[in-house]
């Protein structure tokens, strides 16, 4: 069984699939997203001539909510992720899918972006890859300075502690070894501590089942070396 399997219905289930395609879709410009894994997100970026969206239950589920319309165009996607097996998957995906657009896939670590240019991505997206980094905080510092400062966007769905359901988070701390081994993730970080120590600057923030899960839209300081 593979990654995407064991996951896709779970993630249909709590609706993350639809949060996913809600949030992928305000990318615009030239994008980087970091922690790419599989390529779960492939689909649901507007690339301006067809390709992404959701269909069936969940696209009828959108348009209800008046999720529909795409407000941003990718010109280009760099996808970067640590997993040499994730990447292959992505760039088979991109075939699979018949994506017509200017994509670029390859190994690299979030924490260190290093061959990028500060100020080159109009959007940086990062799905759920916070929970899997040893420095979170310098990941996020690292996404604001290849964005740029003037009109650019960072765009998070991230899982960790509700820090309201006292009972919930005891429940991440006593399984974190065990999801850790598992899937490689500490399920019980703080995502608001962690979004506040990098200095990101948030525009707009949505939790969800029971505060675990976090939809922020954000943009980088002005000086992101100044946030910690």
């Amino acid at each position: 069984m593979t990654y995407d399997t064991k996951i896709n219905m779970d993630e249909f289930v709590m609706g993350v699939k639809l949060l996913r395609w809600h949030l992928v879709s305000k990318a615009g410009g030239e994008v980087l997203e970091v922690a790419s894994g599989t390529g779960r997100n492939l689909g649901y970026y507007n690339y301006g001539g067809g390709g992404g969206g959701v269909s069936g239950p969940m696209g009828w589920l959108a348009g209800l909510l008046g999720w529909r319309s795409k407000e941003s165009v990718v010109t280009k996607l760099v996808l970067t992720d640590k997993s040499e097996e994730m990447v292959k998957t992505a760039k088979d995906k991109v075939s699979t899918m018949g994506l017509r657009a200017n994509i670029q896939i390859d190994v690299g670590d979030g924490s260190d972006l290093s061959r990028f240019a500060d100020n080159s991505f109009d959007t940086v997206v990062d799905t759920f890859g916070l929970c899997s980094f040893d420095d979170p905080v310098k990941v996020l510092l690292e996404m604001q300075r290849v964005c740029k400062k003037d009109g650019g966007k960072i765009l998070l769905i991230e899982h960790g502690r509700s820090n309201y359901w006292e009972w919930l988070d005891n429940v991440l701390d006593e399984g974190k070894d065990q999801h850790v081994e598992k899937w490689g993730c500490e399920w019980n970080r703080d995502i608001d501590k962690i979004v506040s120590d990098s200095g990101l600057l948030v525009d707009s923030r949505s939790k969800w089942h029971f505060g675990t899960t976090s939809v922020i839209h954000g943009r980088p300081k002005q000086r992101a070396d100044e946030a910690r």
